[in-house]
């Protein structure tokens, strides 16, 4: 508990600077084109970043974990081995993505003309090369996780934030909107450099087989990006929209994901060490019941926070983003989308709490499977409420399908499977 709350201040304190940041570019760009083009921009390649921050902590804690128990004079020249391998796989992953610009800007934004295509896909080419530095901070933050020092990692984010912040007021009157794609990647360099361990000899390595990380790496990242897809599904059907709409729905969506995902990221970093423990030592009880506990503490906070948002958020908004650019008008469209994010806000706060125990028993490839699925059945039904209600409705039933049908995917599957650990100890009894 004491842990879990000290990460969550720290998650919480770097999500006040990325909610300073994000008042900041508001006021500085308003609802403007610009800024509507560097959203659709930032979209895939942020999501990657995501991804790879959600999915490849996953993979490495368990299997460093095991390394350094059955290994420890090994494991320190593993770790740095496979930094170097995913590093460099990452890169090339960046560059060949990277040429694919131009049609992913192409089919994700129908709604807008050819000079924003091309604009974004100038934008979105850069972004992509965030991958690598994504990769080798996400493997440094499992280094530090699996040694239980918790703290290093967040406080890294938290500083990569800080210096996101810091770039955009000191370079926006020079770089214009290539300062946010430039606070995008420095942001992930700064955290390298504060986890970069010091005891560490960089001198010797050799490239090692990733093949078993791959395979339980690559269904994590198809089912994270699908799940994580609510990005897509929002920009991409406010490309269907006046100027600014882009802007205004990235403005609440993030208020209100930011909010309640903070108050459970606390759970989620904690919990899936210590359920990889349970499991590895056959404590399925003490397993089930930590998990049973999160989840009830992660649906009451994420319910009392959506609650306290769309109550507090159209004063928030109207004091702390009306400025500058952005206008009176932009605060009262932005507050009228409130109610369509209050379910989506909940889902958002704990369905990566309902996902950790698969994630602990490594049923890598039913997340991919659940999360594949939840994605079609929103792009399905948000393509349906397009046709009939229009595109704000699109959003909101696209992102109430993504979401519960993936957490409600999962319980089902973990139920399952708390039913066979159970047969396992009565067995034994």
């Amino acid at each position: 508990m004491k842990k879990g709350f000290v990460v969550t201040a720290i998650f919480v304190v770097s999500t006040f600077i990325q909610l300073v940041s994000q008042i900041v570019i508001t006021r500085i760009y308003g609802a403007s084109l610009e800024l509507d083009t560097f959203l659709a921009a930032v979209t895939i390649p942020s999501i990657i970043v995501t991804v790879v921050y959600g999915t490849l902590n996953n993979v490495l804690i368990p299997i460093f974990g095991e390394k350094q128990t059955k290994d420890p004079k090994r494991y320190e020249s593993y770790f740095i081995s496979l930094l170097f391998t995913l590093g460099i796989l990452s890169l090339v992953v960046s560059i060949v993505v990277a040429l694919f610009s131009f049609p992913l800007s192409n089919l994700l934004y129908p709604g807008k003309d050819s000079h924003f295509i091309n604009t974004v896909s100038q934008q979105m080419s850069v972004l992509f090369f965030s991958i690598p530095f994504a990769v080798i901070a996400t493997i440094l933050g499992a280094y530090y996780y699996v040694k239980k020092h918790f703290y290093q990692f967040p406080v890294a984010q938290l500083f990569g934030s800080i210096s996101n912040l810091c770039i955009i007021i000191v370079l926006y009157s020079i770089a214009g909107i290539w300062t946010l794609i430039t606070g995008f990647i420095i942001n992930l360099i700064f955290q390298i450099l504060f986890v970069l361990p010091k005891q560490i000899s960089f001198n010797h390595f050799k490239f090692v087989n990733i093949k078993i990380i791959l395979l339980a790496w690559i269904p994590l990242i198809v089912g994270q990006f699908m799940l994580r897809s609510d990005t897509i599904i929002i920009r991409s059907y406010a490309s269907y929209l006046p100027t600014g709409y882009i802007v205004y729905l990235n403005l609440i969506s993030k208020i209100f994901s930011i909010a309640t995902s903070v108050m459970t990221i606390g759970i989620q970093v904690l919990l899936l060490p210590y359920l990889v423990e349970y499991f590895a030592k056959k404590k399925y009880i003490e397993a089930i019941q930590v998990v049973n506990k999160a989840k009830i503490i992660s649906i009451g906070m994420s319910i009392v926070i959506a609650l306290s948002v769309s109550l507090m958020g159209p004063f928030a908004i109207d004091i702390l983003f009306k400025g500058g650019k952005f206008t009176t008008e932009d605060v009262k469209i932005t507050s009228s989308l409130i109610p369509m994010f209050i379910l989506p806000a909940i889902g958002w706060g704990i369905s990566g709490v309902f996902f950790q125990p698969l994630l602990a028993l490594k049923k890598y490839t039913t997340i991919g499977i659940i999360s594949t699925v939840s994605f079609l059945f929103a792009l399905l039904s948000s393509f349906v409420t397009n046709q009939f209600f229009g595109s704000l409705h699109a959003i909101s039933v696209g992102l109430i399908v993504l979401l519960f049908t993936g957490i409600i995917g999962s319980e089902i599957i973990w139920q399952i499977n708390k039913k066979s650990l159970l047969k396992i100890l009565s067995s034994r009894s």
